[in-house]
């Protein structure tokens, strides 16, 4: 195993401890935030919240935003 791959082990296994689940309600929407990478969300339901921060724990946090980066689209205003 190289160094890469036991520093994303170690990361998964960090998040999993479920300290990315600390999702706030912020008036009338919902708020999420790694508190070790900063990614979060923020929106009105609360279960669509709590899915983005079960995928995050599962991938860990530079694997969660090496996806996003990859799958998002950017919004113009």
């Amino acid at each position: 195993m190289n160094m890469v791959e036991s520093r994303r082990e170690d990361t998964k296994e960090e998040n999993s401890s479920g300290e990315s689940k600390n999702i706030e309600k912020k008036g009338e929407y919902f708020e999420w935030i790694c508190s070790r990478c900063k990614w979060g969300a923020r929106g009105y339901d609360k279960e669509a919240i709590v899915k983005i921060s079960t995928r995050h724990n599962e991938l860990g946090c530079r694997e969660f935003a090496s996806e996003v980066e990859s799958k998002g689209q950017r919004i113009d205003n």
